[in-house]
């Protein structure tokens, strides 16, 4: 191991035990003295999600209850077929498949890419001129192929002044020039009309960012159960709202499946490290969080089921869901998504929920 790895791991028990330490309140918590490594070497818990999932602040007899990502993962993909995994994986494709199935989702306007596939109805644009023809004053959004997590994602706003993205003002010569260097690391960029959210998640927000719901949903033969969601809410002036463990600063809020309420909202004290804290008031908008009502709930229940019945070969799928004005569409499927997120939102280790659920 790399001298480096090994004093990021050193620091890395050192600011877990310093957490665990800082909860001690009683002699029956003596047993945080030495709770970052049991949980690691009993549960394969790290250092950094032992922070992440407060363990120190939660009953020890229910620390195998937490799931890891990875291992999680490898266990879905004996679960899936691969041409499932493939549908959820291609964009383009899962696209197509909900419109041909009646599944509201986020348009797709073109990709920008020298690649010419014949397969898809979605154009494939490579030159400033066809660019231009497509670009109407407006809002946008840009994402990778084969991007994830909201990594590489930006916003384009058209109107008389120029093309406005990522700080930038340029032409429609520079814009296009801008995208074929990203085209370095991506083989396309989808173009798509900006999503705004409904009124109810921006009076919360004041952001313009997009905040999408995260919906997990398990398939039974015919059967879809939907078992988790939670709304990752923007801080500030992020363009994703992506939680990162925390250090994004954006927030991460548990839903009542039930009703669509709002039961938890959870942010990081520090970017650096995760230290959960409760955030029951949005930190710009100090609107409240904690006991808000999605809007369309029975709507969105509906959507996420039908589509994953349409989609044979997923066992389970982690939906990720747009509330706007109009209803809610679906932006993503992910058949591999984390889990780490959903146990932060329900203060919760979902073992029991997936083993219930694959054992079916």
């Amino acid at each position: 191991m790399e001298l480096s790895r090994v004093s990021d791991v050193l620091s890395q028990y050192v600011r877990a035990h310093l957490y665990a330490i800082s909860a001690i309140r009683k002699p029956s918590d003596i047993h945080l003295l030495w709770g970052p490594i049991h949980a690691r070497t009993r549960f394969g818990i790290g250092a950094k999600n032992f922070s992440l999932y407060s363990l120190a602040a939660v009953p020890r007899e229910t620390w195998p209850d937490y799931l890891i990502n990875e291992p999680l993962k490898t266990r879905y993909a004996a679960f899936t077929s691969a041409d499932a995994r493939n549908l959820a994986d291609d964009k383009t494709r899962f696209y197509e498949h909900c419109v041909r199935n009646g599944i509201r989702t986020a348009p797709i306007l073109a990709l920008i890419t020298p690649l010419q596939t014949g397969r898809t109805a979605i154009p494939h644009i490579y030159s400033c001129e066809r660019l231009s023809e497509i670009l109407v004053p407006g809002e946008y959004f840009l994402k990778p192929m084969n991007g994830s997590h909201g990594k590489g994602t930006f916003s384009l706003r058209v109107d008389q002044g120029g093309l406005h993205w990522s700080g930038r003002t340029g032409s429609h010569q520079e814009f296009f020039d801008e995208c074929v260097a990203i085209l370095k690391h991506t083989n396309a960029l989808i173009l798509q009309p900006k999503l705004v959210n409904h009124q109810t998640i921006r009076d919360i927000t004041h952001a313009r960012g997009l905040s999408t719901i995260r919906v997990v949903t398990f398939r039974d033969a015919d059967e879809v159960a939907v078992v988790a969601a939670c709304l990752r809410i923007v801080v500030g002036n992020s363009e994703v709202d992506n939680f990162s463990h925390g250090e994004s600063g954006n927030l991460v809020a548990g839903i009542d499946v039930a009703n669509g309420k709002l039961i938890t909202s959870i942010g990081s004290h520090s970017r650096s490290w995760p230290r959960m804290i409760d955030v029951p008031q949005h930190p710009g908008s100090h609107a409240p969080i904690l006991g808000q009502t999605m809007p369309y709930w029975d709507d969105l229940i509906t959507l996420v089921k039908k589509a994953h019945a349409s989609a044979e070969g997923l066992r389970t799928v982690g939906w990720d869901v747009a509330i706007t004005q109009d209803g809610p569409l679906i932006v993503e499927a992910n058949w591999r998504y984390d889990i780490d997120i959903l146990q932060v939102a329900y203060k919760k280790g979902f073992r029991q929920v997936i083993d219930r659920q694959l054992a079916q």
